[in-house]
């Protein structure tokens, strides 16, 4: 355990984290944040859902009651001058003014609930910000940044970082393929840490002027031993997603019904596609056993990795963000994967760790890989423990994480 002596604090800004089920990787992180600080205060920006269990030294805050909520004529005329700059951010950032136009009223909305929520922040919580003790950290640069941004305008004192994932980074996972207010978070935020060398290049691409902003941290998963290996019986499938378009989970099932060996295949996630996607495993053959776990904790699907032996850990998600962290865990575990290349998987997927097929590949590639799994290198215990080494070496949270902590700390 590092020691706590830096007597620091640090203010994490999550969407709502420790709420629910989303933000499941910073489990992984939290631990040694709390480890290296002092005490963690996470402001949550939605506070729905039950809460997980966090370290003692974590303190929950909820200065904004209602985050939909606008601001009213006066505030929005205090703000006036920072009014303005976000408009700005607008009108140079947007890929046409059609599309401005047509996401105004949302737009417009938005910017009244931003204002609201950093005057909020500004009043109740600032005074107790010391800037030479405190370090403010948003987990994504989204909404979060972009009120703290607002907040610097008004107190130059106050610094603040960023993470960037996915949809944060990747301007085409947004709606018209634009990230509002894009320029001005990253005026306002000193440093963003990009969860995967493909974003921090993207980031850096686009925004030249800046490119030293941009950092590379990886996100990095608990080391709990390697899974059981069983090479007998079924061919055992896990894949661990939401159950969304852009997952691809019903192409895993198109590839599935082209197997002639037995299969038994688990999937973790739920979604807004889970009734096409139940329904069509249901006409998969019946040498394809099927399981649906849901949606559940990360400490249970951890748990089940440490007991029920695993052959292959399957991702197609056509538009992945960082290095997916549900490929990490499946890794750290010894498990072979298959995993469609988007975002920065293939900074995990390569030789020693699986098969990194093509962006889009077809469901015969990923059958073909299935059915001759068991004839293959990757079924083998030497393989399976090469995969661990290779995770270890690059995304093992305590490692992962302790270096990010060195490059936030105040000197």
């Amino acid at each position: 355990m590092t020691s706590p002596e830096h007597k620091k604090e640090l203010w994490l800004f999550t969407t709502r984290f420790p709420h629910g089920f989303r933000e499941a990787f910073l489990e992984n992180e939290l631990p040694i944040l709390c480890e290296r600080f002092e005490k963690v205060v996470i402001f949550p920006e939605h506070a729905d859902g039950a809460l997980r269990a966090v370290p003692a030294n974590v303190e929950l805050r909820y200065p904004v009651a209602d985050p939909f909520r606008g601001a009213g004529v006066w505030t929005m005329l205090t703000y006036a001058d920072v009014v303005w700059k976000l408009i700005r951010s607008l009108l140079t950032g947007a890929p046409s003014l059609r599309i401005l136009r047509q996401q105004w009223p949302y737009l417009r909305a938005r910017i009244a609930q931003l204002i609201r929520r950093a005057d909020v922040l500004r009043r109740t919580v600032m005074p107790d910000h010391d800037p030479e003790r405190t370090v403010l950290y948003a987990y994504w640069t989204h909404d979060w940044a972009t009120v703290l941004g607002i907040v610097r305008e008004r107190d130059e004192r106050l610094r603040f970082i960023s993470r960037a994932h996915g949809f944060d980074i990747h301007e085409e996972q947004n709606l018209n393929g634009w990230i509002p207010f894009r320029s001005f978070q990253l005026e306002q935020v000193d440093r963003v840490f990009c969860a995967s060398r493909t974003g921090m290049e993207h980031l850096q691409a686009r925004h030249p002027r800046i490119a030293d902003h941009f950092e590379l941290a990886r996100l990095g998963t608990t080391d709990h031993g390697p899974g059981p290996h069983d090479p007998t019986g079924p061919l055992k499938v896990v894949s661990c997603s939401f159950l969304i378009p852009r997952k691809r989970v019903l192409l895993l099932i198109e590839a599935l019904a082209k197997l002639r060996i037995p299969v038994r295949w688990t999937h973790f996630g739920a979604g807004e596609e889970e009734q096409r996607v139940r329904e069509a495993a249901l006409r998969l053959p019946p040498n394809i056993q099927v399981e649906f776990k849901g949606m559940v904790q990360n400490a249970e699907i951890i748990a089940w990795y440490r007991s029920e032996p695993v052959d292959v850990f399957v991702h197609l998600a056509r538009l992945e963000g960082g290095v997916a962290v549900a490929a990490q865990e499946a890794a750290s575990f010894g498990i072979p994967l298959i995993v469609a290349d988007s975002g920065g998987v293939r900074e995990l997927v390569d030789g020693r760790t699986g098969v990194l097929l093509p962006q889009d590949p077809s469901a015969e590639e990923v059958a073909h890989l299935l059915e001759t799994f068991r004839e293959g290198p990757m079924a083998t215990a030497a393989y399976r423990s090469g995969v661990r080494q290779a995770w270890a070496e690059g995304f093992e949270a305590h490692k992962a994480f302790n270096d990010l902590v060195d490059r936030i700390l105040p000197t």
